[in-house]
């Protein structure tokens, strides 16, 4: 029988994944791993972090910083069952002294089954006392019809108040009335005119 040949040494530096170039790879390819997983972290941290300082935007701000909004929407719930939501096209919020600044003003108030629908050139909303003081164009709508014409409308959402303090028209179906001042108050809907006054039947 032939004699069986002696085993030949391996050269481990010639098998596959072996040798130092692909040692060199295997090392860069682990470290870009390393610097993804990294960078992956602190994205995923970053977006958690302002996600949490955006929940809280007195937090975000130092005190003395104003902000410009565009397309703002504010929606406000009064304790008694009254809502109203405020659309703007840009407004300014002043963070010390919590009210908005806004211009091109749409809101609306829902009370039960009563609605009012509003639009002012501007306005200022005041949003620890829910008052919202509209300037410019006024125009009120209400659900029964009636339509309110004036330059200055102060609205304050806890009193269910609707207050203006320059020259004013409403006209509804049945009448119409002018005059220089009037307080409405939505509870009970009793108006109160000020001054001279017209009223067209």
């Amino acid at each position: 029988m032939p004699a069986s040949a002696p085993p030949r040494a391996l050269n481990y530096e010639r098998l596959p994944g072996a040798g130092p170039t692909l040692a060199r790879a295997r090392f860069y390819l682990l470290c870009v791993l390393v610097a993804l997983t990294v960078a992956s972290g602190a994205l995923l941290f970053g977006v958690g972090y302002w996600r949490t300082q955006l929940a809280g935007l007195k937090n975000m701000l130092p005190p003395n910083v104003d902000m410009r909004l565009g397309r703002l929407t504010l929606s406000e719930n009064s304790d008694n069952g009254r809502t109203m939501v405020i659309n703007a096209v840009s407004a300014l919020y002043n963070q010390p002294q919590d009210f908005f600044i806004l211009d091109e003003v749409r809101a609306r108030i829902d009370h039960g089954p009563e609605s009012y629908d509003i639009t002012a050139d501007a306005g200022r909303y005041e949003q620890a006392a829910r008052v919202i003081t509209l300037t410019g164009r006024v125009k009120v709508v209400d659900d029964e019809g009636g339509l309110l014409l004036s330059n200055s409308l102060i609205l304050n959402l806890e009193e269910g108040l609707l207050r203006g303090e320059e020259a004013f028209c409403y006209a509804a179906p049945e009448a119409e009335l002018a005059g220089s001042a009037f307080a409405y108050r939505v509870r009970g809907k009793f108006l109160d005119v000020k001054g001279r006054a017209h009223l067209f039947f």
